[in-house]
Parts: structure tokens; sequence; C-alpha cells
């Protein structure tokens, strides 16, 4: 009975994350990305993350979806997108455009 148990919870393990589209956006024109819209595979809106200053750091970010799969829309998906956000700002040469990221511990709920 422990090993059913053990195996159901590696299952569970291993159907968690979902994909997540970043929309990379270079509002101003001045080469680096400025916004990013984050949608889930359905086209609806996740986040918006903005750096006002180009200079690599976010500065605000709104979150419009529950993506740690509690049923909340509360701090915890803030920090989720806040540090796939940061990821990506923190990448030399991004150019605008979408890329399709796996997020391992994220959830719809």
């Amino acid at each position: 009975m422990k090993v059913e148990y053990q195996l159901e919870k590696k299952m569970t393990a291993e159907e968690k994350g979902v994909y997540i589209y970043a929309n990379l956006l270079d509002i101003n024109q001045d080469g680096k990305i400025d916004m990013i819209s984050f949608l889930d595979p359905e086209g609806r809106g996740i986040a918006v993350a903005v750096d006002r200053e180009s200079n690599g750091m976010m500065d605000q970010i709104y979150v419009l979806q529950d993506v740690t799969g509690d049923g909340k829309l509360d701090m915890d998906d803030k920090l989720l997108i806040e540090r796939e956000a940061i990821k990506l700002f923190k990448k030399k040469g991004l150019k605008e455009g979408q890329l399709k990221l796996f997020i391992e511990d994220a959830e719809y709920g």
C-alpha cells in the first residue's frame, strides 16, 4: 500500500506544470524589452510586467489569473510571475516576439 501511495504521489508531481506565453514588447522602440504580457494557452491574460525605465529592472506587475492552482489570486501568484518576468528582463539580446515557457511549479486554478 505504501508503494501505491508513492507511485500516485510521483504521478501527480509529474503532471504539474503549465505552458505560459510571454509576449515581449519594446514600447518606446529603444531596442530593449519594456513590457511582457503573459497569456495562458487559451489566450487569456495572466499578467503584465513593465520596465518603465528601460533599465532591465521590472518596476510594475499586474497579475490577473491564478497560476499556482490554489483557486486564489494572491501573493504566491505574483511571486511566481515576478520570478519569471525578472528572468526574462535580465536576459541580454531579447527581441520583440513571443516565447512559450513551461513553468514546472505552476498550475491553472
